[in-house]
């Protein structure tokens, strides 16, 4: 390649990085489901996760192989995708489904929760519900020393050759 090339895209590089982390444009994170078809199957996707989650741990048990450390993490984690499923089809079911919770974004940094008959019980159940990621995280954790676990164990391996 050209070096006048090369150099130029290397000193462009500190640039353009700094451009796409101090000036972001709208993410379009958020996905609605407006329509009924879309929160089923997106409620189908949960439920599909979940059971398979279910039968890895099945799996992992009957042929023994949570006794290694790393298929351990990895069962661990597939609990917490179980637990984090299970949350998210509850959720998805009180505000998209029932209706019985409606989120109206006020700002940034703020929110309006409006609960069906003002239940601050329901309010609050809601609330915990919407902090799934304290289940979500720990299950990629997990999931990812469960992975690194393995690749460690095949490594020092007896008699296994170095690949570059």
């Amino acid at each position: 390649m050209n070096r006048f090339l090369v150099k130029t895209l290397k000193f462009l590089t500190a640039p353009a990085a700094a451009a796409l982390v101090l000036m972001p444009g709208p993410a379009q994170a958020i996905q609605l489901h407006l329509t009924s078809e879309g929160i089923i199957t997106h409620q189908m996707g949960h439920l599909f996760f979940l059971v398979s989650m279910v039968a890895l741990i099945f799996t992992l048990s009957d042929k023994g192989l949570d006794k290694q450390r790393g298929w351990r993490l990895i069962q661990y984690s597939a609990f917490f995708f179980i637990l984090w499923n299970m949350d998210a089809v509850l959720g998805h079911f009180l505000d998209n489904q029932i209706h019985a919770v409606k989120i109206e974004n006020l700002s940034f940094s703020r929110m309006r929760m409006e609960v069906r008959n003002d239940s601050p019980t329901l309010y609050w159940f809601y609330y915990l519900l919407k902090l799934d990621h304290l289940l979500a995280v720990p299950a990629m954790l997990l999931f990812y020393q469960g992975l690194s676990s393995l690749v460690r164990e095949q490594k020092n391996l007896p008699g296994k050759k170095e690949t570059p």
